[in-house]
Formats: structure tokens, sequence, C-alpha cells
């Protein structure tokens, strides 16, 4: 028990441990219900990852290849696995090299400072580039079993409805809510015509997309006027 603590505390494995216990908590939230897989997943009005979906995703690590349809001309993505697992998988693997490196290394029974900082910073490259190779390989095939499609573009938001979240939206501004056809919900601009001025937290209809200003355009919407309302 001393030389497992020991060396999950000492370096480098120390740089991993706390994000180790932070993952675990996180899990336990998602577990009972008090956070979501998609916590730090983030799309634009096309479906494509942004912020630090999109850095990961350059990475490799998040398994979203594209592949051709068989039925038609465009290219078809595979699912993306969400952030978190990724990040999930990447502290494991780095916790885990990193343990297993302070481990050998302790076994060497050395008291020479600068040895023992020099072979935990390549115990620490080895963890990183373990930890990218086998999360970047376990995402990339397990996305392809996971749903994809093409992503909702932005002329495939015609037609839905969307929450009006700052301010009023007018024929000059307006920023609304919209839930993508993979769940996630993204802002878009709007802006309404003819005078009309929607308030903060109503609901309105796309019912065109202004490719010239690269905004939606609304209305009002009322949910007992939809013919699909049960």
């Amino acid at each position: 028990m001393g030389l497992f603590l020991s060396t999950a505390f000492g370096f480098p494995t120390a740089l991993f441990t706390p994000l180790l216990i932070a993952t675990a908590l996180y899990w336990v939230f998602v577990v009972i219900g008090a956070a979501e897989t998609e916590l730090l997943d983030g799309v634009d009005a096309d479906g494509e990852a942004t912020g630090l979906s999109a850095l990961m995703s350059r990475a490799g690590l998040l398994g979203n290849a594209e592949r051709s349809s068989a039925r038609g001309r465009g290219a078809e993505r595979s699912g993306r696995a969400p952030v978190t697992v990724s990040l999930t998988l990447m502290v494991c693997v780095a916790w885990f090299v990193s343990m297993m490196g302070g481990i050998m290394t302790s076994l060497l029974e050395t008291t020479s400072t600068p040895l023992l900082l020099a072979l935990g910073s390549v115990v620490l490259v080895i963890a990183l580039v373990a930890a990218w190779a086998v999360t970047s390989g376990l995402v990339t095939a397990v996305a392809r079993f996971l749903p994809g499609g093409r992503g909702d573009s932005k002329h495939d938001l015609v037609g839905r409805t969307c929450v009006i979240r700052i301010g009023e939206a007018t024929g000059d501004f307006g920023r609304a809510g919209i839930t993508t056809g993979s769940g996630a919900e993204i802002s878009v601009d709007v802006r309404t015509t003819g005078g009309e001025v929607l308030p903060p937290g109503s609901t309105a209809l796309i019912f065109e997309h202004d490719q010239d200003r690269d905004v939606f355009l609304v209305t009002g919407f009322d949910a007992a006027l939809d013919p699909g309302r049960d």
C-alpha cells in the first residue's frame, strides 16, 4: 500500500491522480442523473464540432471519420464519441501507464533527484503518447457502430421551432436556441419580418435561411396550431 500511494501521488502520476478522482466523481453524477455524458460537447448550426469538441476531433480523439454513403454522392459521418468518454479514456490510460512506469522506476532504488526527474519526465511522455494512441484507436473503432449521418445543415433547420433566448427578436437582432437532430442545443441568429417582435422565451418557427446575412427568419409559433400535436 505504501508503494501504491507513494507512486500515485509522486511525479509524474500525481499529475493524473486528481484528474482520475474528478473523472470518477463525474461518472457517479452521471449514474445518479445529475450530469450528462455530452456535457462538454459543442456543435454549431451545421452540426459541426466547436470548441473542445473541434480540438479533440482534429486530434483524432472523437472518431468522427467520414465514410462514403452507398446511397448518395456525399460523405456520411460515422458517430462521434462524447468528449467526456474520450477524456475519461485518456485519463485512465495516462494514469495507469504513469503508475506502472513509476513503480518500475522505484525499483531502481536511486536517490538521485535529477535522475528521478529525468525518468519521471520520460514516463510522462510515454503516458501521454499511450493515452492518445489508445483513446484514438478505441473511439475510432467504436464510433463506426454509433449512429451518424450528415448532421444538421442550416437548410435542415428550416421548418423547426426555436426559443428566443437573448432579448427580443426583431428585424435587426435576435438569438434563439434550437435542438439539433443529435439532441444538442445550439444558438443561432434569428430575425423577424414585417416589424414583428418576439419576446424572450417565446417559441418561433424558422421558415427561411437568409444566406446573404447568414441568419434564420422566424415568426411567432403557437403550439396549439401544430398539425402534429396530439
